[in-house]
């Protein structure tokens, strides 16, 4: 009945298949609306369990899914939503690692990851592969929208390198207005619906402040000098670059990220909310959260005690230390 879409419309937006990285704030709602507009498939990629915390938010999940994998959760109640829809989930950290397995043969990736280094991924093999993705970002009462096809800027046009540890807050750290990634999320899918269909599409960052009532189209345009889509260099493709996570004998997980530079311990303490017994000094911080211990040293690499399961880790280390 839209006649924006129409049947044509809705025909070609039932031939495509998505893949979703990320089913936490914004990948409920994102992956709620894709069902019930009747994309073709769906892949939900995710490597957390779902936390009495993120019930404000998340709205596929209620307080008996607590403990369970978000991805797989979310499959079983939308395919109780839309059974047409062909839906499939992972279990899986999205890396440069894996991130083409994952996503080949996939017409539109949608960004519902909590994290830099993970959009920073989907970036170049998104731009290296030229499949087109649409980003979204919520904070506060915040949040912000970008389609990402090839003609326009790319994420590094705007964010050419990585934030240190702790620098940029998090929605575990600063919170998260409940209707933020509602509004974000309706953005981001009706703009994949355009690009599903091949119509125009936004150009440019949205960004808003809903509280405020404050909506602003921020135009810019490709950087010639930009490392990805400009000189085309996909470092973030580089597995040397990854991060490593390994489980040490006493069952704690070290995770170490890449490149050489140091933490500035005393800011990210400044910064950290919502934690426990926390010690700095100038060779290392500690705290404690959620019943896990977690130790960042000076020279970046960061033990959580206590997690047991690397997934677990590193969804604590995004949630803290926003990387």
């Amino acid at each position: 009945m839209m006649g924006d879409i129409g049947p044509e419309g809705q025909k070609s937006i039932s031939s495509k298949k998505v893949v979703l990285i990320g089913c936490g704030a914004l990948g409920t709602n994102i992956a709620n609306l894709l069902v019930r507009a009747g994309v073709g498939e769906l892949l939900l990629v995710d490597r957390d369990f779902v936390e009495i915390d993120n019930l404000h938010r998340q709205v596929l999940f209620s307080e008996r899914d607590i403990g369970e994998s978000k991805s797989e959760t979310a499959a079983a109640i939308l395919r109780s939503i839309n059974s047409e829809v062909s839906i499939k989930s992972l279990i899986k950290d999205m890396m440069s690692s894996n991130i083409a397995e994952m996503v080949k043969g996939y017409d539109l990736i949608m960004d519902g990851t909590d994290n830099i280094p993970a959009r920073m991924v989907i970036n170049d093999y998104a731009v290296k592969e030229d499949v087109p993705w649409v980003y979204g970002g919520v904070l506060g009462t915040g949040g912000m929208v970008m389609n990402i096809t090839g003609e326009g800027p790319c994420l590094r046009c705007l964010l050419p390198e990585l934030p240190e540890q702790g620098d940029i807050p998090t929605c575990e750290t600063m919170g998260v207005l409940n209707t933020v990634p509602a509004i974000t999320a309706a953005v981001q899918v009706t703009e994949a619906l355009k690009i599903l269909m091949g119509k125009d599409h936004m150009k440019g960052l949205l960004q808003f402040d809903i509280w405020k009532n404050e909506f602003n189209l921020h135009e810019f345009r490709k950087d010639p000098k930009c490392e990805c889509c400009g000189k085309r260099e996909f470092v973030y493709l580089n597995e040397d670059n990854e991060e490593v996570v390994t489980q040490l004998c006493d069952g704690s997980i070290q995770i170490v990220p890449s490149g050489t530079s140091e933490a500035d311990l005393k800011l990210i303490a400044g910064k950290l909310k919502g934690v426990e017994n926390m010690k700095v000094n100038p060779f290392r911080l500690e705290f404690e959260v959620e019943g896990k211990k977690v130790t960042i040293f000076k020279d970046r690499r960061v033990i959580i005690k206590g997690a047991g399961d690397k997934g677990i880790a590193r969804s604590i280390y995004s949630k803290f230390l926003g990387l």
